[in-house]
């Protein structure tokens, strides 16, 4: 599946029209495109949300005569666990007597997966836009290689890529390639790279391309380039018996579009590898991730008794309040360690403070919910 068609046809153009919506308020951040295309997705799921808030809750509901039927089974198992027949055939009835029991409580077990799935996509899709034009600089790769002079019939020449998605500054959309995918040069040898739009109205200047090498290192010890007047690159064949992959990176067209203490939408990650230091953006985008999963998990809490005086807390009611404060340990932790750019996680902030909005208004819904035993 390529993930770039999805973007240059869905995610780019959707985050454009929203742009332009929200200029007409004054508003001319891309941070606001993101907010506003998070409560829109958020807005369309809401039916399926509270029907996973609903499902979430009933699921606490029946606990404690789910847990009574798996302690009856369990006698029932350690009863029959010399008569294996008998034993597989309480086993199958067990089954379905709790298959009956969840659909005779409209009880999905599975029912709290939906939203998440059907989100999936989207945050996939925002992870790719911004890691790459308008936001990023996006490289178009070319790998060379070279041979010595006695073995210059090995020499080819590549057919080009599809190429990259580049946005303009107008938000004009366009795929570019460069001329070779690939080359094989005999020691001395030179080759002319070269852009061209395959798709797309986008206005790009090959003055604008940097080239460079894998890494953005700017030397290789069997390949040099050479940036021409014209924007194109001439690469020289140095030493056989090696190689190097030359990059052209796509300017990156929308610069200094900050939203509050984001500083760029394509920041990725908490540790800033060309820098060594830390994004302090990524890093604050991630602890307000954190609260609003642990607001989340907060709402969503079963309310559970306390155990009566001499009387054991029920080991299933201590790992639900375990998972409860562990959860959003864990997820922040994660995100630490996950390179998501700043847009794809500012997506998920808000998407997480609408989330618990919504968790609020459902639990109060469905706040007196009953079993049929």
């Amino acid at each position: 599946m390529d993930i770039s068609a999805i973007t240059y046809s869905v995610f780019i153009p959707l985050l454009n029209s929203i742009h332009e919506f929200t200029q007409g308020f004054g508003l001319q951040s891309f941070g606001w495109s993101i907010v506003f295309l998070t409560a829109i997705v958020k807005i369309i799921l809401t039916p399926l949300t509270f029907k996973q808030i609903k499902s979430t809750k009933k699921m606490q509901v029946v606990q404690p005569k789910l847990k009574k039927m798996q302690d009856d089974f369990k006698k029932t198992e350690e009863r029959l666990k010399d008569k294996p027949e008998q034993l597989n055939k309480a086993r199958a009835d067990f089954q379905g007597k709790m298959m009956g029991f969840y659909k005779e409580n409209d009880v999905n077990p599975l029912g709290g997966c939906l939203p998440l799935i059907i989100q999936m996509p989207i945050l996939l899709g925002l992870f790719w836009t911004f890691s790459g034009a308008p936001f990023k600089a996006k490289p178009v790769f070319v790998d060379v290689k070279v041979v010595a002079q006695s073995e210059a019939h090995k020499k080819q020449t590549k057919p080009a890529t599809k190429g990259e998605i580049f946005v303009d500054a107008e938000g004009r959309r366009a795929r570019i390639a460069i001329n070779t995918k690939g080359l094989t040069l005999a020691e001395g040898d030179s080759y002319t790279l070269e852009s061209f739009k395959i798709t797309g109205d986008a206005e790009l200047d090959p003055k604008d391309i940097k080239w460079n090498f894998f890494g953005d290192k700017e030397s290789n010890d069997f390949v040099a380039i050479q940036t021409l007047e014209d924007g194109k690159a001439q690469v020289t064949a140095l030493k056989a018996g090696g190689s190097g992959k030359v990059q052209a990176n796509l300017p990156a067209t929308l610069k200094g579009d900050s939203f509050f203490f984001i500083r760029d939408f394509a920041d990725t990650g908490v540790f800033n590898k060309q820098t060594g230091g830390i994004n302090i953006d990524i890093l604050i985008l991630v602890a307000l991730f954190g609260a609003s999963i642990w607001m989340s998990s907060k709402l969503n809490a079963p309310k559970l008794p306390d155990p009566k005086p001499g009387e054991a807390e029920d080991p299933q009611a201590m790992m639900q309040k375990s998972m409860a404060t562990m959860m959003p340990v864990m997820m922040t932790a994660m995100m630490l360690f996950i390179p998501l750019p700043a847009g794809a996680l500012l997506y998920m902030v808000v998407s997480g403070v609408i989330q618990s909005g919504q968790t609020y208004f459902a639990m109060q819904r469905y706040n007196d919910l009953s079993i049929k035993a």
